[in-house]
């Protein structure tokens, strides 16, 4: 699997292993990653950055959802992708075209660099 551009990807999963093993699988690609345990953590650290190029976040996180943050995240940057990483299945209507992207856990590892690799392509070209 080729990485077509090197994303700065913000990271936000409230299970420790989970979020370490993304974040490894992410930089042996290539990509930088800033870890965040939740929406309020993540939030704090898209605030006091504007380099990240994606948001890849849990669904379920202690306090505000991924959904939350991604609604707070794009309030301050519109334009900037957010995939949904979820155990549930949730629809369209649930999602409230807040996050460009849902993937089903477990994530398969191709489909999510593949995922990123699109989005964040998409909004550079825009």
């Amino acid at each position: 699997m080729e990485v077509r551009k090197k994303a700065r990807v913000l990271v936000v999963e409230d299970e420790e292993s989970v979020r370490q093993a993304l974040a490894r699988i992410l930089e042996n690609f290539g990509h930088d990653t800033v870890l965040a345990k939740d929406a309020v953590e993540g939030l704090a650290k898209f605030t006091e950055s504007d380099g990240f190029d994606i948001i890849l976040t849990d669904l379920s996180l202690p306090g505000p959802s991924g959904l939350d943050l991604a609604a707070s995240a794009k309030a301050l940057r519109p334009g900037i992708p957010v995939i949904l990483l979820s155990g549930w299945d949730i629809s369209e209507k649930e999602i409230k075209g807040s996050v460009e992207m849902v993937m089903s856990k477990p994530v398969k590892i191709k489909d999510m660099l593949d995922a990123i690799d699109k989005l964040v392509w998409k909004a550079t070209e825009e």
